[in-house]
């Protein structure tokens, strides 16, 4: 198999970024396909992960893991609400590699933190695309994020922190 002939089997097809609905100012980093029950595509570009017909922007995506043949994804929006997307995937290519490269390019900090009522949480400041800092508290699994106790210490831990690194 000649270079030319491998190159174009790795090549998306165009009616995926089609389908996607992908603007031709974004690049195209990497793409995975879900052949069950119908063939759709996970395509990742430089600017988000477009999946089951919606566009997640890269600051947006707080974890992203791959379980084989799933893509999870940890979501936190503007208001710190958290949602958890479990992407099926039969040929994945070098997509989980892409995200996980796209989701940890943004990190500026992330810490661990331990409450003083002994719950941990992790932090992690995220440059946006405009060059604005965010911070998510992400509360370990078993502890009540919206337990009010648990709300005020970790705004006080992340206070600290945030004073401490000047951020």
């Amino acid at each position: 198999m000649s270079f030319l002939s491998r190159v174009r089997q790795t090549r998306m097809p165009a009616e995926a970024r089609d389908t996607a609905g992908i603007p031709g100012s974004e690049r195209v980093i990497a793409w995975g396909v879900n052949r069950l029950p119908e063939t759709t595509y996970v395509v990742a570009t430089n600017a988000g992960l477009y999946l089951q017909g919606s566009r997640i922007i890269w600051p947006m995506i707080v974890r992203a893991t791959w379980n084989e043949p799933f893509l999870e994804l940890h979501l936190q929006d503007e208001t710190g609400q958290g949602q958890r997307l479990r992407v099926p995937i039969s040929d994945p290519s070098n997509l989980p590699a892409a995200v996980h490269t796209q989701v940890t390019a943004n990190v500026i900090v992330s810490e661990r933190l331990v409450l003083s009522n002994g719950c941990e949480c992790l932090a992690a400041a995220r440059r946006k695309s405009d060059d604005e800092i965010s911070w998510t508290v992400i509360f370990d699994a078993g502890v009540d994020p919206d337990d009010p106790e648990n709300r005020a210490q970790a705004d006080l831990a992340l206070t600290e922190l945030r004073m401490a690194l000047g951020i």
